[in-house]
């Protein structure tokens, strides 16, 4: 079955304002021969026409990987994003230059979505084996910032229409949950922390260690699940949940600061924004990092928040106040640590093993619902910079909350 009909392509030059060009051929090949994302598929679309040849992404559902294609489905990972750019964002303003925040959207199916490539216009995909600079990660957050805006612009505006108070909680509650049946990999994924600080972690001598982490871990991890939820006490917002450097493009402008644009949004859920400024800056800085730039990364994040809604006429303080949203990132840290756990053992390892062991179908459904611990502890094993990311990390998270030590 092909992915897409002339009448489909005729379509998206119409998005990019070719319409009246004559087309010429279009074809579809791999994006990259390395694995880019970890569920979904990623293919370039390439369209001749007569004034030159145009490249853009293609994001599917695998073709050729079943358990993948299932997995997608049972989670309604795919699903999520297709609800959210088919409907949701289509009520999101995507601004220009500086205040974008993500890529085009030009063609949309129930299992395939194309965009514009980003990367023909100088962004680039951060390395996943280091951590951010202080400019992209500025960057980023300010990407942010300007995302969840866009939830709060949204529900302004229908409030006022309604004559109500209004809540996205109200029509997409479905699509902005967490699915059960991604707990397993939640699952997996702690119980890999949990092995990994057994062996390296600099606390493992302690008295009751073992023990110790045994306990407090899943308490952690089930704290972490229910701020999952919307919360009854801050304001609300879609999040996007994994902002790490796959799911991140930068590019420097001619003021030479940093841009970046957010893709892939799968995971959604809505509850406080809190929970994916605290989740990205731990996927993505080092602690020494953290300890000299949270203060800054939060006042900026909350800045460009405040410009962004007062650009619609929007008071912040009427959404959240500064004080507040401080308060309510302090609470999140919980979730940014433990989603971090999760996410950096994966993110942190080289090409090779990320695709030896989530593109071969016999490791895939081992290593994401039954156990990835060995995995994790073996490539430390070999790559001293791995193992010293991971062991900051999930060492951090045990000296911040498991106080007996």
């Amino acid at each position: 079955m092909e992915l897409l009909s002339d009448e489909d392509i005729k379509s998206i030059l119409e998005q990019c304002g070719t319409s009246k060009i004559n087309l010429l051929n279009w074809y579809i090949r791999d994006y990259s021969n390395s694995l880019v994302g970890y569920l979904g598929e990623h293919l370039s679309l390439i369209v001749d026409t007569e004034s030159g040849s145009r490249t853009f992404f293609i994001k599917c559902v695998p073709r050729f990987d079943e358990w993948k294609a299932n997995y997608l489905r049972k989670t309604s990972f795919f699903n999520k994003e297709y609800v959210m750019l088919s409907k949701l964002f289509q009520n999101f303003r995507d601004n220009k230059g500086l205040r974008t925040w993500r890529p085009k959207l030009l063609h949309i199916k129930e299992d395939l979505f194309v965009f514009e490539d980003v990367t023909q216009t100088g962004y680039t995909m951060p390395s996943n084996l280091s951590t951010l600079s202080y400019d992209d990660i500025m960057a980023t957050v300010a990407a942010l910032a300007r995302f969840h805006a866009q939830s709060f612009v949204y529900e302004e505006e229908q409030s006022k229409l309604l004559n109500r108070p209004y809540r996205l909680w109200e029509d997409y509650a479905d699509s902005l949950s967490e699915p059960t049946n991604g707990m397993a990999w939640r699952d997996t994924g702690m119980r890999a922390a949990i092995d990994f600080l057994k062996v390296y972690s600099e606390f493992r001598s302690k008295q009751n260690f073992v023990k110790l982490i045994g306990e407090k871990i899943p308490k952690l991890f089930s704290r972490a699940w229910d701020l999952m939820e919307p919360s009854t006490k801050y304001r609300n917002a879609v999040v996007h949940r994994d902002v790490w450097s796959n799911n991140i493009f930068l590019k420097k402008l001619d003021n030479d600061k940093m841009h970046a644009l957010l893709v892939d949004y799968q995971t959604v859920l809505y509850c406080a924004p809190a929970l994916d400024l605290s989740s990205m800056i731990y996927m993505n800085t080092t602690k020494d990092f953290r300890l000299k730039n949270t203060k800054r990364m939060i006042d900026y994040y909350y800045g460009v928040l405040s410009n962004e809604l007062e650009l619609e006429n929007i008071d912040i303080t009427s959404i959240i106040k500064k004080s507040n949203f401080v308060e309510s990132y302090t609470k999140s840290l919980i979730f940014g640590m433990t989603q971090a756990a999760l996410i950096v053992p994966i993110i942190a390892m080289t090409a090779d093993k990320r695709q030896e062991l989530f593109q071969n179908p016999e490791n895939c459904a081992r290593v994401n619902e039954v156990s990835r611990s060995q995995e994790f502890i073996d490539i430390a094993e070999e790559n001293k910079k791995y193992r010293n990311r991971v062991v900051e990390l999930l060492d951090d998270l045990v000296e911040t909350f498991c106080t007996q030590l």
